[in-house]
């Protein structure tokens, strides 16, 4: 039995709630929370047909702030296996202080050693994937529908 802390807060769920909420409105698609097996935070769907996964993230800085955005070889491993067993996408959307992008998780990225050392969890250091932050395309307000 996995017995690792879920450091997800209530603060947390409440602003990816917000932001696929946004997202899913601009994309005319709907969205079902998954289950933590998927390790993705989302399905969409358009008329009940599967659009694709997402993962969502909140950041508290600029997207200007980091070359790159970092996320779990893991969760970039299962999204690519998700998008390719049902012949969809899987896409990161993150909402930085002053801007909302996304990208596909099947672009190019750089694989290296990373993570957080600030809790004292030794899970929490993994091979982490760097995605070029330039190649984030924006969600605007003044976006028609976008294509996923």
């Amino acid at each position: 039995m996995d017995t690792r802390p879920k450091y997800e807060t209530k603060e947390d769920l409440f602003n990816e709630g917000s932001i696929i909420k946004f997202v899913s409105n601009k994309w005319n698609v709907n969205f079902s929370k998954l289950p933590i097996s998927y390790k993705l935070d989302y399905a969409m769907y358009r008329n009940k047909s599967l659009m694709g996964f997402c993962e969502v993230k909140r950041r508290k800085y600029r997207q200007s702030d980091f070359n790159t955005y970092i996320i779990s070889l893991d969760k970039v491993i299962q999204a690519k296996l998700l998008a390719t067993t049902t012949k969809t996408k899987s896409v990161l959307i993150v909402s930085w202080i002053d801007k909302m992008g996304w990208i596909d998780l099947r672009d190019k990225f750089v694989c290296n050693e990373g993570g957080r050392r600030d809790r004292n969890d030794w899970q929490d250091v993994e091979p982490v994937c760097h995605f070029r932050i330039d190649r984030f395309r924006d969600i605007k307000m003044s976006d028609g529908l976008i294509k996923i």
